[in-house]
């Protein structure tokens, strides 16, 4: 739908002249206020002069027009600044005089001279200094300036005294319209200064608003970029100009721009349309996008991330943050490469004792309890050949499990009874609670791992003694297992990164007991690859509790 605005523009376009009317001093507003009336008395006294000369020889004429040039002399005469704004409404009041001889010597000759009130009457009803005043003078001034000389002259016909009762009445209406249009103008242009107020200190909070967004932006150590909903840029801070610098450097003389932004481990350039800023055009969400930015040798790489802005869900552009995190792929590289070398490094030793073990093994001369020794040292090799492969593996964040119908109260059993001497050295009391056989869908070599990890766990952390508790038996879900210490235990917010690569509580590693931290996130990622999870609950100097759940067996 179409609405013109014209109107609206041409109500206001009196706002300006208003403003530089009331920029001006007292004396000027009087005098301008007065020269209207003076510049019509003078066109009067032309017409009068060109067409009625004999008027210009009435004594109450020339008294008129006299007393209104000793008027207008006041006007630009009195320090009108010194003294109160309403003083100033003595001048149109005292208009009426003049007006009323005039119009009372030339109302045969000239009848419309009456019609000059009109100016002290705008004068009065749109000055809003005292409206009802105004407006009773609208009246009250055109009613005395042509009944006094009236009742003056004391002979007049009936016809003559109904027809000035008109110019009263007219005078007032007009002078009742002049105010109501002066209110109006005056409620607009206070509610205009109000607006503009309101729309200044909008301004002002928005520019410093913006201000202190800069200041943020540029104070992060992350890049930051703002698109439209076109894709083109709206911010920029610093830190992604220097980002920006390094993908897009400034060419040599002679040469074409050369675009520097990587994938796949930074060996390939990323084709435009999987840049991050192209992706978040699109109004893709994405986190953790690895790019990799700069020449060879110069190479930064960068975690990117998008969200997109959206209007009632129209997408409206869209924010991407640069993350650098070199340091960080530079460390687990080296921590990769540590974890190779250390891996390979036992790996020849362990596959000698195995090997030497299942040699052994085989003789039919052992004493009566070797077997069963070798057959203790063949277990634990074979775990410490997994752990030492969980080294790799761990840091792929894979774990090969191959489940099968097994008894999970027998691993236990098994594994309670390699925890014994460590136990017995700990002055720890191992107790198995579980159901007699506990049927289950698990890898038993990882199953294994898993309870050896907890109770070595769990002993290592009751440096005191006390007791260790397995409990495992069947529900309506699947299978649960739990390993209770009565230990140190750990607090709360420890219990959030628990299961973290490399993790160590702060009740560990102020008690010195060794450890890497690797333990329970292989445990954690062996028992959801069978499908399970693991939880834990603890408390400062009161033992901890892991418990796991495998689904049953279908």
């Amino acid at each position: 739908m179409n609405v013109s605005r014209a109107p609206v523009s041409d109500g206001l376009a009196w706002l300006p002249a208003h403003r530089f009317f009331h920029e001006l001093s007292p004396r000027a507003r009087v005098v301008l206020s007065q020269l209207p009336l003076t510049v019509t008395m003078v066109l009067v006294t032309g017409i009068v002069l060109v067409f009625h000369p004999a008027l210009l020889l009435d004594p109450v004429f020339k008294a008129g027009l006299m007393l209104h040039a000793v008027m207008f002399i006041l006007a630009l005469a009195v320090p009108w600044q010194r003294l109160p704004p309403a003083a100033s409404l003595a001048v149109p009041v005292l208009d009426f005089v003049p007006i009323g001889m005039i119009r009372e010597s030339g109302v045969e000759t000239v009848p419309a001279l009456g019609a000059m009130a009109v100016l002290p009457v705008v004068w009065l009803t749109s000055s809003q200094l005292y409206p009802r005043f105004g407006l009773a003078m609208s009246f009250l001034g055109p009613l005395l300036a042509v009944w006094v000389p009236l009742l003056l002259r004391g002979s007049a016909a009936g016809e003559e005294y109904s027809v000035v009762v008109l110019l009263p009445v007219l005078m007032f209406a007009t002078g009742f319209a002049v105010h109501t249009l002066s209110a109006s103008r005056d409620h607009q242009q206070r509610t205009l200064e109000e607006a503009r107020g309101q729309l200044q200190a909008a301004l002002d909070s928005s520019a410093r608003k913006e201000r202190l967004i800069n200041t943020v932006v540029d104070a992060v150590g992350v890049g930051v970029l703002a698109l439209d909903a076109g894709g083109s840029s709206t911010l920029r801070n610093q830190q992604q100009k220097r980002n920006y610098a390094l993908a897009y450097p400034s060419p040599a003389p002679g040469r074409e721009p050369e675009v520097h932004i990587y994938g796949r481990g930074g060996k390939e350039l990323l084709v435009p349309e999987m840049r991050p800023e192209r992706r978040a055009a699109r109004g893709e969400d994405f986190s953790d996008y690895l790019v990799w930015i700069g020449e060879n040798g110069k190479q930064r790489v960068f975690s990117t991330s998008a969200r997109a802005i959206r209007d009632d869900g129209r997408f409206d552009g869209s924010v991407v943050t640069f993350t650098d995190v070199t340091a960080l792929i530079e460390a687990m590289t080296a921590k990769d490469a540590f974890l190779s070398n250390v891996t390979h490094e036992l790996r020849a030793p362990l596959t000698s004792i195995l090997g030497y073990t299942e040699v052994l093994t085989a003789r039919e001369d052992l004493p009566g309890d070797a077997g069963a020794m070798l057959q203790v040292i063949q277990r634990n090799g074979q775990r410490l050949q997994r752990l030492v492969t969980d080294l790799l593996t761990a840091a792929s964040g894979s774990v090969d499990v191959r489940p099968e119908p097994a008894d999970l109260a027998e691993i236990i059993g098994f594994s309670l009874a390699t925890a014994v001497p460590l136990a017995g050295a700990a002055g720890v009391n191992l107790v198995n609670e579980s159901a007699p056989q506990v049927p289950a869908l698990i890898d038993t070599t990882r199953m294994g791992q898993v309870l050896d990890n907890l109770l070595s766990n769990a002993i290592k952390y009751s440096p005191d003694g006390g007791n260790v508790t397995v409990r495992a038996g069947a529900t309506k879900e699947g299978v649960f297992c739990s390993v209770t210490d009565t230990g140190i235990g750990m607090k709360q917010e420890d219990l959030r990164e628990l299961f973290t690569k490399f993790f160590r509580s702060e009740t560990a590693r102020k008690s010195g007991i060794p450890g890497i931290g690797l333990g329970l996130a292989i445990t954690k990622t062996i028992v959801e690859n069978h499908g399970g999870s693991i939880t834990c609950t603890s408390k400062p100097g009161n033992g901890s509790t892991f418990t796991l759940t495998l689904p049953a067996i279908r």
